[in-house]
């Protein structure tokens, strides 16, 4: 009897210990360590604010996504919300195209909303002297190409010599782990989705963007408060911070969308659906055309160290290329995030053409070619269209990223 139940003993033990290696995907926020730039601001800043005027870029991604709070929060310090910036996707982050018109009110804060797209360079100048704080909070994937910087840009630029206060609320995003990559615009090719001055990938945070750009575009001469995130060490992955992830934009709803932005945002540029209008955008990506899947996926198995892997999808995108249509594609699978986003997506789109020669297409708006002006020049497109490898298209603009490297690294701040 003794010896039954030693062993019956040892042997729950040996469950009870293999239980505990369940693998856990992401801290839970009750587990977190880190302090968020929005407890900090409503805690510490918005205090210093009694009784001035305010002007707020945000969407339910930053302070946005609890507006009743915002609204009790001026009101207990007397503050007065003149107007509200419009981002991309609207206040509440929901809608797919730029609105058509320079301003609209918002029916929340019963306030107008200028849509900074839209409206004339003077005229946002004008805004910017009515107020005291501009306050910028919103998420971004540190990509150039994600137009928040754009609209930070844009601020900062009309505050510039001004005596309005910028408060920038920090974050961290997906693109943490990675440094500067890529290459800078070329004016030919600028539109709104690559004004800042910075690679693809910018290695910064909306906050130290911010510090980057005054210093060396600007002269510090916008007086410019950053918000940190409290306790968060560079090169710790977004998983590993507790920090929920809240929708910056209707087609980065999940962490894994942001994480696969990073690669196939550049697929924007050639004839096929990333899945925008789907329950999968920026993981499922497509065409009618794509009648062989599985084959692509083969090609594709072979790169990356298994850090992730392809699976065909069928999908109907309700936006964008190929709306309404049956799309045959694959679903981008991630394993890992130690993953080279650049290399991936130029391998993916020289594959992508190599297997389907006949279909494939650069996509072409009314002067450039898209990619072009996601990239920043022609060099993207180009050099897979001669068929060089990624190594040998990296060589050609590696010192342009060792240089960014040491440029940007003053202004970082964590």
């Amino acid at each position: 009897m003794t010896n039954y139940f030693f062993r019956f003993s040892l042997c729950f033990l040996v469950l009870a210990c293999h239980g505990n290696t369940v693998p856990q995907f992401r801290v839970h926020p009750n587990d977190s360590k880190l302090r968020i730039s929005q407890d900090i601001f409503y805690e510490k800043i918005l205090p210093t604010m009694a009784g001035k005027k305010l002007m707020l870029a945000t969407n339910p991604s930053g302070i946005g996504t609890n507006p009743k709070k915002i609204i009790t929060s001026l009101e207990k310090y007397k503050i007065t919300l003149e107007h509200l910036i419009g981002l991309e996707h609207g206040f509440l982050g929901l809608e797919e195209e730029f609105s058509q018109t320079p301003v609209t009110m918002d029916s929340t804060f019963n306030r107008p909303l200028y849509h900074i797209y839209r409206i004339k360079d003077s005229e946002l100048r004008d805004l910017v002297r009515e107020v005291d704080y501009v306050v910028f909070d919103v998420q971004d994937v540190g990509m150039r190409c994600y137009t928040y910087l754009s609209v930070l840009k844009r601020l900062m630029d009309a505050m510039k010599n001004t005596k309005t206060k910028l408060i920038v609320l920090d974050h961290i995003h997906v693109a943490m782990h990675l440094p500067p990559m890529g290459e800078k615009m070329n004016p030919r090719n600028l539109n709104f989705a690559g004004e800042f001055p910075s690679l693809l990938i910018t290695g910064m945070t909306v906050g130290e963007a911010s510090r980057f750009y005054n210093k060396e575009y600007l002269k510090e001469s916008v007086d410019v408060l950053v918000v940190p995130v409290e306790g968060y060490r560079r090169g710790m992955y977004f998983e590993d911070t507790g920090i929920p992830w809240t929708t910056p934009s209707p087609n980065l709803p999940m962490v894994d969308s942001a994480r696969n932005y990073l690669s196939l945002v550049l697929l924007e540029g050639v004839n096929v659906s990333v899945g925008r209008g789907t329950q999968a955008p920026f993981v499922y990506f497509g065409a009618p055309w794509m009648t062989n899947p599985e084959e692509l996926a083969t090609k594709l198995g072979n790169l990356g160290n298994k850090s992730y892997y392809f699976s065909p999808v069928y999908f109907k995108p309700t936006f964008g290329p190929h709306k309404g249509k049956i799309c045959s594609g694959l679903r981008m699978n991630l394993v890992r995030p130690d993953y080279d986003p650049i290399q991936l997506a130029y391998d993916l789109i020289r594959l992508m053409k190599e297997t389907y020669p006949n279909d494939f297409k650069w996509s072409k708006g009314s002067a450039n070619h898209w990619v072009d002006q996601l990239w920043g020049n022609e060099h993207f497109r180009t050099s897979i269209n001669e068929g060089k490898s990624f190594l040998d298209f990296h060589k050609t603009y590696i010192t342009e990223e060792e240089s960014e490297r040491k440029k940007i690294a003053p202004y970082l701040l964590y």
